[in-house]
Parts: C-alpha cells; sequence; structure tokens
C-alpha cells in the first residue's frame, strides 16, 4: 500500500502478478477504478493515446483497454488478464481492444524522484521487486464513510488488517536517493587556483539535470580526514561580489584555507533550473537532505572515506552526518564544513 501527500491510501501491486483473485480482492476494497501505469516508453510501443490532449490529467490517463482473449473485460478475471498482458514484453498494439476497462497511465521515466505520484510509485515498486516497469494502483475506500476515500489512519489500519506493507511516497524517494547514485562524472580538468593546482570534475545529476564542479587540493584518497565546504551556487554573491549575502566571502575563504594548507575538498553546487541568486531568483532552494545526498554520492565515487565536518551549522551538520555515514563514509565534527548559496 503506498500513501500519498493527500493522505490517501493506494492499493499497488506489480501488474505482471495480477490475478482473478487479487483483482477481485482489490475491487472489493477500492473505488474499482483501476489503472495500470506504465513509463512512457512502453505507451508508445503499445499505441496507447491520451484520453485528450488536453490539461495533465488528459495528457497523463490513456485510452482504456482489454485484452483480445477476454469476454465483456469487466470481470475480474478479464481485468486480470488485460492487466498481465499490458505488462508483457512481447505483448503487441494489435492485442488489445479500444476502449476497454483497463485504463493506462503514464508515469515519468525517473519515477518518483522527478514525479513524486503514486503512478510513479507503483511503477518503482515494480521495478525494486524485479519486476517489469508496469504496476497497478487503485484507492482504497473508507469503510466508516459511505462515498468516501480511506485517509491515512483508515488505510493503514486497513493494511494491518489484511498483511499488507505501506511506504510514502517521500519514503520511497528517499530510499531511492540513498540506493541508486544520484550523480555521474561528466569532465575532468586541472584548476589554477592561486599557488596550486586543483584537480576539477564535472557532475551530473542523474535525475533533473542539476550540474556540479568538485575542486580538490591535495590527494582525495588520503585516509587522514578530508577538509570539505560546500557551496550552492549564488551569482548575486559569487561572480558580482554583493553585499546582500555572504557567499562570495565564504566562497573566498574556504579557497584561501584550504590553499595556504594545500588540502581540501570544495563543492560547487548548482540546482537544475534558473541559475541561483540571492536576493534576486526564486528557485526552489535544494534543501539539507538533498544537498547531503548528492554531496554523499559524490564522496563515494571520488572515494572519499573521511571528511571534517564544521560544527557552525548544526542542522546541515547532523543530516550531512547520516547521510555519510549511510554510505559507509566517516564524518568528523570540525570547523571546516561550509554550506553557502
Amino acid at each position: 500500500m503506498v500513501t500519498d501527500d493527500a493522505a490517501q491510501g493506494y492499493l499497488v501491486f506489480a501488474a505482471e502478478t495480477a490475478t482473478s483473485t487479487l483483482l477481485a480482492f482489490t475491487v472489493r476494497h477500492t473505488s474499482g477504478y483501476v489503472r495500470i501505469a506504465l513509463p512512457g516508453t512502453e505507451c508508445d510501443r503499445l499505441d496507447l493515446p491520451p484520453v485528450c490532449n488536453g490539461g495533465h490529467l488528459g495528457a497523463t490517463q490513456r485510452v482504456a483497454v482489454d485484452w483480445g482473449g477476454v469476454g465483456t473485460g469487466i470481470s475480474a478475471t478479464d481485468r486480470a488478464a488485460t492487466i498481465v498482458a499490458l505488462a508483457a514484453q512481447a505483448s503487441s498494439p494489435s492485442d488489445f481492444r479500444r476502449p476497454g476497462h483497463v485504463v493506462p497511465v503514464l508515469a515519468d521515466a525517473d519515477g518518483v524522484l522527478a514525479q513524486p505520484a503514486v503512478a510513479e510509485a507503483a511503477v518503482d515498486l515494480a521495478r525494486l521487486g524485479g519486476r517489469r516497469p508496469a504496476g497497478v494502483l487503485c484507492e482504497i475506500v473508507s469503510g466508516e464513510r459511505v462515498g468516501a476515500i480511506a485517509d491515512e489512519a483508515e488505510s493503514i489500519e486497513f493494511a494491518d488488517r489484511h498483511g499488507l506493507g505501506v511506504i510514502s511516497i517521500p519514503d520511497l524517494a528517499q530510499f531511492r536517493r540513498r540506493t541508486e547514485p544520484q550523480v555521474v562524472r561528466s569532465a575532468e580538468t586541472l584548476l589554477p587556483l592561486g599557488a596550486v593546482t586543483s584537480r576539477a570534475i564535472g557532475f551530473r545529476d542523474t535525475h533533473g539535470g542539476g550540474e556540479h564542479l568538485v575542486a580538490i587540493i591535495g590527494a582525495a584518497d588520503s585516509d587522514r580526514p578530508m577538509p570539505l565546504h560546500v557551496h550552492v551556487e549564488c551569482l548575486t554573491g559569487d561572480v558580482f561580489g554583493s553585499l546582500g549575502c555572504c557567499c562570495a566571502d565564504d566562497l573566498h575563504r574556504a579557497v584561501t584555507t584550504m590553499t595556504a594548507r594545500g588540502s581540501g575538498m570544495i563543492v560547487y553546487l548548482r540546482p537544475p533550473g534558473p541559475v541561483g541568486a540571492c536576493g534576486l531568483s526564486t528557485r526552489d532552494a535544494l534543501g539539507a537532505e538533498r544537498v547531503s545526498q548528492i554531496v554523499a554520492w559524490i564522496l563515494r565515487d571520488l572515494g572519499v572515506h573521511s571528511v571534517r565536518l564544521s560544527d557552525d551549522a548544526p542542522g546541515f551538520g547532523l543530516v550531512m552526518f547520516g547521510a555519510i555515514r549511510e554510505h559507509g563514509l566517516v564524518a568528523g565534527q570540525h570547523r571546516v564544513l561550509a554550506v553557502a548559496g
């Protein structure tokens, strides 16, 4: 069972596991509006066009189908057969009648990391279970309020009663960010920084398109804790030296300190979207948890096993400490790490 931001519960399962018994259970305890979430590549392969071209819902929901080998298509047995056929790699567009009784729904290829919605969660869970990327979803109805959808408390009670697992969409997204690489290397060069030459490595987010730069002064694979400064892009401060923020001062101080010591690492983060600029841009901030996960994956890629964190930003430091420990890295609390931007 999956819960969404509206605190509603959805019954979800891998499409290829559909049976008449499972569909009968689903129809009995849900709204009965059974959908199967599929990535865009599968919708295109099976020729599943949008219901209409206007609005997000119309473009997401596809024309309902029945598998050609079923009868009326409405029974639990027929719908289970249609769902299994939609999930099958060997199926083709000609295998289905249109319109039908099972509604395909388009899910973003990047799952809940791109679109935190139930369709994406259903596909992600199917993939994580080693199944084809196709998941069935349907809202759980309230047993106490006629005509209403079950709220979070009632949905959890329903899951307990029937021995079902429960996961929220934010928890699923957090799990994927912890277990799936969030960055890939995109470039590498040497970068002069004052009297020293640093090793500069570019990274790109695997989801979202953000681009980041790491400047390494000294050896990054040393067993000694690596001094670390994390900086989030700020055009007005970094480039134009705006006095409206301390971004430029923080970055300059980090570069000066690390070059003087001959050791350190500066992680410069550039989130996707408009250029970040304190006092000017309305772009959403990355947030401490997201920053921590990106930095942890960068450190893991670079083979840095121990870093020195500061204690002057305790909120961020704790989040970073937790993220790093999850990746098998060691973090010490020292006044070295700072986050600006």
